[in-house]
């Protein structure tokens, strides 16, 4: 489950990290990278992001959090993996209730920064209500 997050990266994982002490699960978190691509004019360029890695033992899940930057703003992301989808589905429902605002409510600076229509913000809300409803 790959879901795109209004916040930074840095600010996503402590709010993460905290929900996961709330909840009292055993958890290692390390700092990988995930290589993404974007488009300068009409080539694609091959870009590595930061990732925040928790691997998680009680859901036995690996939850990263990481940021892209396909224009001139960032679109931060959480993808959670794990074989038990319904727990994986309860901590971002949890997760999601965590965060000052929805993780899909990006501010307007936000949307003019990244385009109103750029791949992070265009259905980020139907995304998370597909995964936590």
């Amino acid at each position: 489950m790959k879901l795109p997050v209004c916040f930074e990266s840095k600010s996503t994982a402590t709010a993460f990290r905290s929900l996961l002490d709330e909840l009292k699960y055993n958890y290692k978190r390390t700092n990988v990278n995930r290589s993404y691509s974007g488009v300068a004019i009409v080539i694609a360029v091959e870009r590595v992001a930061m990732v925040y890695r928790y691997e998680i033992e009680e859901i036995k899940a690996i939850v990263d959090i990481w940021e892209e930057r396909p224009n001139s703003g960032n679109i931060t992301y959480i993808e959670a993996k794990g074989e038990d989808t319904e727990n994986i589905r309860n901590l971002l429902d949890l997760f999601s209730k965590k965060l000052p605002r929805k993780p899909w409510e990006y501010t307007l600076g936000q949307k003019l920064r990244n385009g109103w229509f750029s791949q992070g913000i265009t259905g980020a809300k139907k995304s998370w209500l597909k995964v936590i409803q």
